[in-house]
């Protein structure tokens, strides 16, 4: 309990009678400081009754119209109030406290007031979250005041309702194989491989009720219809997300560059992985190299840092002195393998592969995103289901990185942002753009034809479409439509 300073002046009156009573010798002014202070006291035990019962008979309650939301959205927050017992009552005000993150209009008050005969009032606003992340909002406070204005007495309400702020979304997001929309179930996955899991038993036809983790992905690009496989029991696999922000994956426009479409597809890894509680880990890259990396626990602040890991990537805004570095090789074969060429023969992947199995530590300039794969802990090289999640901006470079990662994981799942695709002049040149999507489809094939490795390419639907739509009148175009 505060006193205002309406008490204190009402001290100082009494006091101010009792020392004049003495000096003026007048003991009806003794009797009347006697009076005055009796009923302070009367007034000070009636308010701490009443808000003794206040305290049990009101109700605050606060809520928000949902749980996740995207920064820059608007939400409608409720405040409300209720005394359960008719009658008079103490004045009181409920005042809430809005997360920083949040932003009201202008002239809003987060505030009600219940007068002595009032039993119920609520106030509901309108609330723009700016800064990605979880939030509680905090409990209101109460402030209960005397009718004289002698007494006030504040306590705080149980939290309020969470809210998980989510980095915007670009919109529908194309992702399959050959132009055509093959994956719907983006974070799903099956358990093939060789250490633990599911122990597969047969492939068939998908049946409306089956669970889309058990969609097998290369037989339903191989067939052109969704098969699951049967397994006989269950175990969760560890996943990694290999996230690359490099300064290309800022290509396209604001909002819809390769990096908001990848990091759609990574967020589906996480809440999928978070969901059916797989351990998770990541491995982020830009241009200098690893910019952060966890080992896969199945942990809840595994995958709230994950997540927000995720939504807080962004490009380089300037290419590090790193990632200007040029090699010295020729592209020649000179008695060593030359891994930086934009293409290698068949005999340079053999030998390559023979080099990294023998466990060679190589630094090769200009590819962070093998050197960063090659030095990551043993726990994130060997994850049961890598995600790599790229464009095609170095070919050679994915190519020794997905050799590298399936030499280690026992799956290895790929999505690559197709830079025609996020091409700003796409629709001046539909023939130059059709050919260098075949070129690029070209690539992902051959890495999904990698044993253990599936490739997918991810843009907008409509990009994808403009760039078919160049297909030259005479070419059978059922292998990309």
């Amino acid at each position: 309990m505060r006193v205002t300073r309406r008490f204190w002046l009402t001290i100082t009156a009494i006091g101010s009678l009792v020392v004049s009573g003495g000096l003026l010798d007048a003991p009806l002014l003794v009797v009347g400081a006697v009076g005055l202070a009796g009923w302070l006291l009367v007034m000070q035990f009636a308010f701490v009754r009443g808000v003794s019962r206040l305290e049990d008979e009101l109700t605050v309650s606060q809520s928000l119209d949902r749980s996740r939301i995207r920064t820059d959205a608007e939400t409608k927050y409720t405040l409300e109030a209720s005394i359960a017992a008719a009658g008079d009552h103490l004045p009181l005000s409920v005042e809430a406290r809005i997360p920083l993150a949040a932003r009201m209009e202008a002239g809003s008050s987060p505030d009600i007031h219940l007068d002595t005969s009032m039993q119920s009032s609520s106030v509901t606003l309108p609330l723009t979250w700016e800064a990605v992340g979880n939030y509680t909002v905090p409990g209101a406070t109460v402030t209960v005041s005397d009718g004289t204005g002698l007494f006030t007495q504040s306590f705080t309400t149980a939290p309020g309702p969470e809210l998980a702020v989510e980095s915007p979304s670009v919109g529908p997001i194309h992702v399959g194989q050959s132009g055509k929309q093959l994956l719907r179930g983006v974070g799903e996955h099956d358990a093939r491989g060789r250490t633990g899991g599911l122990s597969a038993e047969e492939i068939r036809k998908y049946v409306p009720g089956d669970a889309l983790k058990y969609v097998d992905w290369k037989a339903t690009a191989r067939l052109d219809e969704t098969h699951v496989r049967n397994y006989e029991a269950e175990s969760n696999r560890s996943v990694v997300l290999v996230l690359d922000h490099r300064q290309t994956l800022g290509d396209g426009t604001p909002g819809e560059t390769k990096l908001d479409h990848l990091r759609a597809v990574a967020a589906a890894f996480q809440q999928r992985a978070e969901t059916i509680r797989d351990p998770l880990g990541y491995l982020t890259i830009d241009d200098a190299g690893v910019t952060e990396s966890r080992i896969p626990v199945a942990r809840t602040e595994a995958y709230r840092s994950c997540r927000h890991w995720i939504n807080d990537l962004d490009t380089e805004t300037e290419t590090p002195a790193t990632a200007t570095t040029t090699a010295s090789h020729t592209g020649r074969m000179t008695g060593t393998v030359n891994p930086t060429a934009d293409t290698q023969s068949p005999m340079e992947t053999t030998l390559l592969a023979y080099q990294d199995a023998a466990g060679s530590k190589r630094h090769l300039p200009n590819q962070p995103l093998y050197n960063g794969l090659q030095a990551a802990p043993h726990e994130i090289r060997s994850a049961n289901l890598l995600v790599i999640c790229t464009d095609d901006s170095n070919p050679s470079e994915l190519r020794n990185a997905v050799g590298l990662a399936r030499r280690n994981a026992t799956e290895v799942v790929v999505f690559i942002a197709p830079s025609v695709a996020f091409d700003t002049d796409l629709l001046t040149d539909l023939d130059t753009a059709y050919e260098r999507y075949r070129t690029f489809d070209q690539f992902r094939r051959e890495l999904n034809e990698v044993d253990s490795v599936t490739a997918y390419e991810v843009g907008s639907p409509d990009q994808i479409s403009a760039i078919l739509s160049g297909s030259p009148a005479n070419t059978d175009r059922r292998e990309y439509a």
